[in-house]
């Protein structure tokens, strides 16, 4: 049991962090082109007269996630079995 659980955990493991830094690529992405200016320090989209601009996460980019998520959970599982079966 060992050994199939392994390569699914990492898998899931690898798509989350993908997804983790995916949103936060698209988020800055998003506000710089609503005209405002990411802060990094406190992960906010800052507009003229330093107002903070709220970025709603749309539902096709959820979709874009869950894709994400269950193609590298796969492709990373799958890869781990062949290697640990080698």
């Amino acid at each position: 049991m060992k050994n199939n659980l392994l390569p699914s955990l990492a898998g899931v493991l690898v798509s989350l962090f993908a997804v983790w830094w995916l949103h936060g690529f698209l988020l800055v992405d998003r506000c710089l082109d609503s005209g405002g200016a990411f802060n990094h320090k406190t992960n906010l989209c800052v507009g003229a007269n330093e107002q903070i601009i709220e970025l709603a996460t749309p539902s096709g980019m959820l979709v874009i996630y869950g894709v994400v998520i269950m193609a590298l959970s796969l492709l990373t599982g799958r890869l781990l079995r062949k290697l640990l079966k080698s």
